[in-house]
């Protein structure tokens, strides 16, 4: 079973790729850029740029499941965000169609629900143009999902760090180690439905979102943020300049 990674330079990619390598797991690795590190013994690269529908296509021909992490990752203006990130996860799917790939892992982001109040209803409530994006691109999921029976599981990833470093990844951090537990299980865990939305923390003693869908996935964290207890002070602006830094109407 081969699964193709975009975005396999990020952050999350290589670390990704580095441990699915480890457990054998076959890959097609795709970014726009050249990784910083050779690819794992194993992998193949593929250099493309996912604005580009027919080299998306090309590099999807044989895959059998597809972790979707290439995106902008921080606040920019919105047509970029639309140009990326919504077009490139449109140009993923359409191929998974097209090539018939069973199976696409969207990695969202618990910014989509950013403005909700902790507690309150799980809706839609983006926080920046860049979580704007990621409820499209799951838009776009669930659609492919109910008109082509492609399968699509689409993570809102909570806090990526090696450890926690402020308070609130108390309830939001996700180890790396979890986090390829979590990707790898949706990408080939039998699924209870076409369209799947998971939030992707660990095991944290503190909660601030619904764990729906991880037993579906067997998904079973070993990490807790309160095994980090001391942590210092709130540094992660992911949105706060957006509003600022961009034109936006009243």
């Amino acid at each position: 079973m081969t699964l193709l990674i975009t975005g396999a330079a990020g952050t999350i990619g290589t670390r990704l790729a580095a441990d699915l390598a480890a457990q054998g797991v076959p890959l097609r690795l795709l970014d726009r850029r050249h990784p910083d590190a050779p690819a794992p013994p194993g992998a193949e690269f593929v250099q493309a740029d996912l604005r580009d529908q027919g080299a998306v296509e090309a590099a999807t021909a044989g895959i059998s499941a597809i972790v979707h992490l290439a995106s902008l990752t921080h606040e920019g203006p919105f047509a970029a965000m639309v140009e990326h990130n919504i077009t490139g996860t449109h140009h993923v799917l359409e191929a998974a169609r097209r090539q018939r790939v069973p199976r696409v892992v969207l990695a969202s982001s618990h910014h989509v629900t950013g403005m909700d109040p902790v507690g309150g209803p799980e809706l839609p409530a983006p926080d920046s143009f860049y979580a704007v994006s990621k409820a499209a691109a799951e838009s776009l999921g669930q659609l492919y999902a109910h008109k082509t029976g492609i399968e699509v599981v689409a993570v809102r990833i909570g806090s990526y760090r090696d450890r926690p470093s402020e308070p609130r990844h108390r309830a939001t951090w996700l180890s790396p180690r979890d986090a390829t537990t979590l990707l790898h299980a949706a990408a080939t865990r039998p699924l209870p439905a076409r369209f799947l939305t998971v939030y992707g923390t660990s095991g944290n003693s503190e909660c601030w979102w619904p764990r729906t869908g991880w037993d579906a996935l067997g998904y079973r964290p070993a990490d807790n943020a309160s095994q980090h207890p001391e942590t210092g002070p709130l540094t992660d602006h992911h949105t706060g300049g957006a509003f600022a830094d961009h034109e936006l109407p009243a």
